[in-house]
């Protein structure tokens, strides 16, 4: 009974901590998620050139996806980009894209401003930052 009841008190002290951690800690604001997320983000480990720009204009974001080309800080734009809306829910942000085609969400599951971690159709993607 002892051994069942230190099984019990380490699951439900571990338990909680497993959960924190899941969602996103860095932000209590959109302007501080604009804030990081201002810059140029390439999918961590990846050999491709294709990269994804962020801006935000008068609380609008914007999402270029660009080629980094052989000269430093020049790149191409290879596609029109979505509109990026920041949307707080009460476990941290996701972040709602919009093109002609359509839209979809991703939850911001991590974020700093070196790194950051999209989930999008239960998929995580995690991004390193190359610029701001």
């Amino acid at each position: 009974v002892y051994n069942m009841m230190k099984k019990l008190i380490l699951i439900l002290f571990f338990l909680p901590l497993t959960v924190i951690g899941q969602h996103l800690k860095c932000c209590e604001s959109q302007k501080e998620v604009e804030s990081y997320l201002s810059g140029i983000w390439k999918i961590k480990d990846s050999e491709s050139k294709t990269c994804y720009k962020y801006w935000f204009e008068k609380g609008q974001g914007n999402l270029t996806e660009i080629e980094l080309t052989e000269n430093k800080g020049e790149y191409l734009i290879i596609d029109d980009h979505p509109f990026v809306d920041i949307i707080k829910y009460d476990m941290g942000f996701k972040l709602r894209f919009t093109n002609l085609v359509g839209n979809w969400t991703s939850e911001l599951k991590y974020l700093n401003s070196k790194r950051m971690i999209l989930v999008t159709d239960k998929k995580e993607v995690g991004y390193i930052k190359i610029t701001e």
